[in-house]
């Protein structure tokens, strides 16, 4: 457990200190586990008082700690271990974006913390990734806000143009180049530090998902560093257990009124459920959204049920995606971690159950979904 603490550090926990101008007194901060490809909850708050804040605790192993301001996206990230009074300086801005807010912060400092030096030291190369990035972008800036506008203006005559440009081959050229380069850098770094709990929490600060290939990363580790804290972490994510042919995790959810509602109250009358995972941010996710409007019309009155489950952050950015896409079914907000609980890495995520609940499917979308809800409503 971490609580809110003076400066006093014993050996077997750690401080968390904390001067950021900008935040007035009264701001929450909260400090949130990092690495875990979870939407993990804060571990603990504390209030800014005369610019200043202040967090202890204990941890088995080092682990990587994300600093917030309660309610808004931007993190400062720490790596702590044991017995380290740690200290962070630096400066904050509030910005609002569409509607978002969004904690910029500057100058960043963090002092006191050696394993914290040495994570800056194995993620240095990314700051020249992101160069690269940057230069790719620029570069193609003008076919890229070109295809922006087709697209929005729905000109596929234009964008099929397009598509046939010197530009429009250079820069995909490019953007291959680019990301073969970036996978080889962090290939290099996580095996080169397949020996140490470095290796899977490499792996899971510097990816968002993982593939198959990344199966031989982890059983090149140790067997030490595969059961290591962050080496479990990638395991369950390599090697899930799948929910196919499971009872679907049962949940409950609050809907607009604040009414309790469960998963079991939800599927009343259906023949089949769509759980369908996604976030406002997400472009797949809204990409999809057509296609289930499409199916909803097409198989409700047979007997089909979709329930939409968020996993933003945000409220205000969820509640004007839903505004914005006016979905006709059931929709919620995960705040008790429910994608958790059906072991969701990626969105879109749709599970398909059936009339008992037992899930029948994990990864239908598209065209594959189509025929699979043909299938059983024939």
């Amino acid at each position: 457990m971490i609580l809110i603490v003076g400066a006093c550090t014993p050996k077997d926990s750690f401080t968390i200190q904390g001067k950021i101008t900008g935040l007035s007194d009264g701001t929450i901060m909260e400090l949130v586990p990092g690495a875990t490809h979870k939407q993990e909850k804060p571990v603990a708050e504390a209030i800014m008082t005369k610019g200043g804040f202040s967090f202890t605790g204990n941890v088995e192993t080092p682990r990587l700690y994300y600093v917030m301001v309660q309610g808004m996206n931007g993190v400062i990230p720490v790596v702590v271990e044991n017995g380290l009074q740690v200290c962070i300086h630096g400066k904050a801005e509030k910005r609002d974006y569409n509607g978002q807010m969004f904690v910029e912060f500057s100058d960043i400092k963090v002092t006191g913390s050696p394993v914290h030096d040495e994570f800056l030291q194995k993620i240095d190369f990314r700051t020249k990734l992101d160069q690269l990035y940057e230069d790719k972008e620029k570069k193609h800036a003008d076919i890229n806000r070109k295809i922006g506008e087709a697209r929005g203006n729905k000109e596929q005559v234009l964008l099929d143009s397009l598509s046939r440009t010197e530009a429009y081959a250079q820069m995909e050229k490019d953007e291959a180049a680019f990301f073969e380069k970036a996978e080889a850098e962090i290939t290099k770094a996580v095996l080169d530090n397949k020996d140490s709990w470095w290796g899977p929490f490499l792996m899971l600060n510097l990816m968002n998902w993982f593939e198959e290939d990344q199966k031989e990363w982890f059983e090149a580790f140790s067997p030490e560093v595969q059961k290591s804290y962050y080496g479990q972490i990638v395991y369950k994510e390599l090697f899930p257990e799948t929910l196919e042919g499971k009872n679907a995790p049962s949940f409950t959810v609050t809907d607009s009124g604040g009414k309790k509602v469960t998963l079991q109250e939800l599927q009343k009358n259906k023949k089949y459920i769509l759980v369908d995972f996604w976030a406002s941010w997400c472009a797949p996710c809204r990409k999809e959204i057509p296609n289930l409007k499409a199916l909803y019309d097409r198989f409700a009155a047979k007997g089909l049920g979709i329930i939409s489950i968020s996993i933003d952050k945000d409220q205000k950015a969820w509640e004007k995606a839903l505004s914005e896409e006016q979905l006709p079914w059931p929709n919620f907000l995960d705040d008790s971690g429910i994608s958790d609980a059906y072991g969701v890495k990626t969105i879109p995520a749709i599970f398909l159950l059936d009339a008992n609940g037992k899930v029948l499917s994990i990864k239908l979308r598209g065209e594959t979904l189509q025929k699979k809800l043909e299938e059983l409503f024939q």
